[in-house]
């Protein structure tokens, strides 16, 4: 009986020609279909397709190919990651994330990606035109880049130090490719204890900041997250003294809590659990805060662990006014998955508060 075809998957054509070679490098018998080479047009949608029989060495090649290969649970490294733009609020972070590293005594990675350009090709059967012109002006950008990093570690190094510098081994990437995934996939394989990115300060054009790669970072990385404000004063960690916890009462609050609490244990610090909450609802808020407060207590009996509840309107506005009022140091708080409806129409408190505070903020993945 002669084996049944099935179609593995529906890809763009330059995909579907890479997937190809990878399952024929592995012995897999593929063929491509709905590809349309009239006047050098190519379908959208190429099916790719193999035996039945094939399907379980198959499915692993295609996952890997998408970014979907199984992983298995992995510790953080000792290493602090710094995605890098070489702008001033980047060098900020850097010099915050220094410090940080020679509390913890691990190392750094700067990480700049430099934007995939659009690839215009002709297809002519088996053979695809590539304009020549584009690998002169990679290879002119990959040099700028190099220049960048070097003028950028030489700031740096005026910021910290020497004696401070021969102390923590760093190293530095420079890839092509889609700064946001590839610096959530460079994390999947390489969990860092933290990433500590610089942002733009807070903008009235709201909507050209709502999408930015440090944005898309906060919510889909899985390890803690540190972002340092454009307008954010230039603290060092021994004066870093009041961290705010944000909490809505969520069960994920106690896995972030003991992980903040891990985080800043090398550092002399207060922690406050703090709740801002409507006043209609505040008698209810207040039993769960004294509630939160006796699990943080029996938990953590050595550690500086308060609780405190703001009753107000606008969440935004008495977060900042308690920050200002309190000399806050660090907010701290979670962030939840959203499906993309959600968080198109109302996103999350955390991106919100990025973009809108001027203190560091440390995010944890829930």
């Amino acid at each position: 009986m002669e084996d049944k075809i099935i179609t593995i998957a529906l890809l763009p054509y330059h995909k579907a020609e890479v997937l190809r070679s990878l399952l024929e490098a592995k012995g897999i018998d593929c063929s491509l279909e709905n590809v349309n080479l009239i006047q050098g047009a190519v379908a959208s949608g190429v099916k790719v397709r193999i035996n039945a029989k094939d399907a379980k060495k198959a499915y692993p090649v295609l996952d890997k190919l998408l970014g979907k290969a199984e992983k298995s649970h992995q510790k953080s490294e000792n290493f602090i990651l710094i995605p890098v733009d070489f702008s001033g609020y980047s060098l900020k972070a850097a010099a915050m994330a220094f410090e940080i590293a020679l509390k913890l005594n691990c190392g750094l990675v700067f990480y700049h990606v430099i934007p995939q350009p659009d690839y215009f090709t002709i297809p002519y059967s088996d053979v695809m035109a590539f304009d020549a012109g584009l690998y002169e002006h990679l290879k002119e950008r990959e040099e700028f880049v190099n220049e960048e990093f070097e003028r950028f570690q030489k700031q740096l190094l005026e910021q910290v130090g020497k004696e401070a510098w021969k102390t923590i081994h760093m190293e530095q990437i420079v890839k092509m490719g889609y700064p946001e995934d590839d610096i959530l996939s460079y994390t999947e394989l390489h969990p860092p204890r933290l990433i500590v990115m610089g942002i733009k300060g807070p903008s009235n054009d709201m909507d050209a900041v709502m999408g930015s790669t440090t944005a898309g970072v906060i919510y889909k990385a899985k390890v803690p997250v540190l972002v340092i404000p454009e307008k954010a004063p230039l603290l060092n960690l021994s004066s870093i003294k009041k961290v705010v916890y944000a909490t809505n009462f969520d069960e994920k609050d106690f896995t972030a809590i003991d992980k903040l609490l891990a985080l800043l244990k090398p550092f002399n610090t207060v922690v406050t659990c703090l709740h801002i909450g409507d006043r209609e609802n505040e008698e209810l808020s207040r039993a769960r805060l004294k509630s939160m407060a006796k699990v943080l207590k029996k938990s953590y009996p050595e550690d500086s662990v308060t609780c405190e509840i703001v009753a107000g309107d606008d969440l935004l506005t008495d977060l900042e006014k308690y920050i200002q009022e309190k000399g806050i140091d660090i907010l701290s708080l979670t962030t939840h998955k959203r499906n993309l409806i959600t968080r198109f129409f109302n996103p999350s408190i955390a991106r919100k508060m990025v973009f809108h505070l001027k203190t560091p903020l440390l995010v944890f993945h829930a």
